[in-house]
């Protein structure tokens, strides 16, 4: 019973043991992050190509909700929330 309890005291106290469960937590954030970045890249992706196929619909979202633009005779209304 004694010897059990040295060698969990060891294993528990013993740096290493610290540095793989930051390790641990370290690669599971990463992971996240990784996931992350995929599913964003994927986006862009999609994004890059219908600009590229000229996807007029599209294009026409982007100028009107990120640039700010009319088809001309149009009048634009701006509603603050």
């Amino acid at each position: 019973m004694i010897l059990l309890a040295v060698l969990i005291a060891i294993l528990v106290f013993n740096d290493s043991f610290f540095a793989l469960l930051h390790n641990s937590l370290k690669m599971r954030k990463l992971n996240e992050k990784v996931v992350a970045l995929d599913t964003e890249y994927e986006e862009l992706n999609e994004e890059y190509n219908k600009i590229l196929s000229g996807d007029r619909s599209f294009l026409e979202e982007e100028a009107r909700v990120n640039y700010n633009m009319a088809h001309e005779g149009e009048i634009e209304f701006r509603i603050k929330k």
